[in-house]
């Protein structure tokens, strides 16, 4: 008899664990589709995944996949001369897909989509550690969905850094959880946590590392003994975990020679943050909400102050970094925009909760929400069209290429195509970059040679010479890098270089 009425409770009970985990997490269904609606027009609304970057993340991938290690050298591009300027897990998650389900890497680009859901759930987590109600969270969680800064990252398809931040709320979630309360499963979460996120992206490995360090420094002063309690377990498993990760981070360093570049190196000074690129990135909306959210994030009663002081070193760096020229840093500094959402998102929430009227504190999100997501749809058809890079007509000169060049044969390309052309065509190449673009310093000379090329500057004969130019690739439309419509004319009117190819996205000329 007992036997024939026990499934009753347990499946009452199942269904109002059920019920009670969806009345909060169910409110983050909306903010997730509307994650994927916003970052996928850059990979569904076109043949191929719009931007630039990619291409040299699947280069390093498919090197990955055909020699079984970690390559210290570019294949075609920049003559194969270029080192990889990055740490590798980015491109890793493309090529354990591609092993595991077997598919050509190019196929897989859309499997970042999966990291749009994974920040916004972590979004979640994270404002609900912080705030403790389900409200606040839900808040935090739909800003990071619809903020135009993901959507534009999208566009110039800046993936590793994407994923890395996208995992930024589960470290900083895991973080404050482990401070609150500091045991053995709370740490080893922790530390499997940051250092998979450590290995993802260079970029954003310095900035977890800058933000933890400062955050470590300020709790260390009113209670030294307790923190370095906390402090130390956290540096002893870390290390042990990821020492192969800081090797490579030092590796890094010093091949890039990260120090003199940081003090030194003038060729970022062209990406100093504007009003323009704010505007386009952040919005004026996004200003309103990070300096108000951060002021009301930061007085709440009902923030811990470990929350407080984590967010804030997190900002202060981003800050830092983005107007490091006031205290002569070198970097490229509209980089650091894209570090922004976690400060608005929960500085956006922090700023409604302080109105106690529940009429008001919707139509603020309302308003915040129709602002950003107007700005952001705007910002993904705007930016999406200018990055269409990849199109069939690129692929049929990627094929014209393979059949009437020879594997020796040097290639010259702009920019956009010189980060795609490289694994679509094994050829040596050269892609016209301008210095701000240009992470690895021994690659500048053959840049500038490049850019020689493709304006017809006066050395333009002697590049040619000097890299045994083959084939000069042209796009027949903007934008590109430099001028397409000057590359043009040059080619045009230069008595070495034939017309060979042609459609309606390229122009391939061959060097007599």
């Amino acid at each position: 008899m007992l036997a024939t009425h026990t499934p009753a409770p347990l499946l009452q009970t199942f269904w109002q664990n059920t019920a009670r985990i969806l009345s909060g997490w169910g409110w983050v269904l909306p903010a997730l589709m509307l994650a994927l609606l916003l970052r996928g027009i850059t990979i569904y609304l076109f043949t191929y995944p719009t931007g630039p970057d990619y291409g040299l993340h699947l280069l390093f991938t498919r090197q990955v996949l055909e020699t079984g290690s970690l390559p210290e050298f570019s294949a075609n591009y920049q003559l194969g001369e270029a080192t990889w300027p990055l740490l590798p897990g980015g491109p890793l998650i493309f090529g354990l897909v591609a092993a595991v389900s077997a598919s050509p890497v190019f196929d897989l680009v859309h499997i970042v989509m999966i990291f749009s859901l994974i920040e916004c759930i972590g979004t979640f987590a994270l404002a609900q550690q912080i705030f403790k109600r389900s409200d606040a969270a839900i808040i935090a969680t739909l800003i990071t969905a619809i903020l135009p800064l993901f959507v534009d990252m999208m566009t110039w398809a800046g993936y590793p850094n994407l994923i890395a931040v996208s995992l930024f709320p589960a470290c900083f979630t895991v973080w404050l959880r482990y401070w609150e309360h500091p045991n053995g499963r709370n740490l080893a979460l922790l530390t499997i946590v940051l250092c998979g996120t450590a290995y993802i992206h260079h970029i954003s490995t310095l900035w977890l590392a800058l933000a933890f360090s400062s955050f470590s420094l300020v709790m260390l002063f009113p209670k030294p003994a307790e923190t370095l309690r906390r402090l130390l377990p956290i540096a002893i498993a870390c290390l042990l975990v990821g020492l192969p990760i800081l090797l490579s981070g030092v590796q890094l360093i010093q091949e890039q020679n990260a120090g003199t570049v940081l003090t030194t190196a003038t060729r970022f000074d062209d990406t100093r943050v504007t009003w323009e690129i704010w505007a386009r990135v952040i919005t004026p909306m996004g200003l309103l909400l990070l300096v108000g959210g951060t002021a009301a994030f930061l007085t709440s009663q009902s923030v811990s102050r470990a929350s407080k002081v984590l967010i804030g070193a997190y900002l202060g760096i981003t800050l830092l970094l983005m107007f490091g020229w006031v205290i002569g840093l070198r970097f490229y500094y509209t980089r650091a925009l894209y570090f922004l959402s976690i400060p608005i998102a929960l500085g956006t929430a922090a700023f409604v909760l302080r109105w106690q009227n529940l009429w008001l504190r919707a139509l603020c999100v309302v308003v915040f929400t129709l602002t950003l997501g107007i700005s952001a749809t705007t910002q993904a058809h705007t930016a999406s069209r200018y990055f269409e890079i990849v199109t069939p007509d690129i692929i049929e000169a990627a094929e014209w290429l393979k059949n009437f060049s020879t594997p020796s044969d040097v290639i010259v390309t702009g920019t956009f195509l010189g980060f795609q052309l490289p694994h679509l065509l094994d050829r040596p190449q050269i892609a016209a970059l301008t210095p701000d673009l240009i992470s690895n310093a021994e690659i500048l000379p053959i840049a500038a040679d490049g850019i020689s090329i493709m304006m017809g500057l006066s050395d333009m004969d002697a590049a040619i010479e000097r890299r045994s130019v083959d084939f000069i690739v042209v796009r027949t439309r903007t934008p590109d890098i430099p001028d397409p419509a000057r590359s043009r004319q040059v080619m045009t009117v230069h008595p070495r270089l034939r017309l060979v190819f042609r459609n309606s996205d390229v122009l391939i000329y061959e060097v007599r």
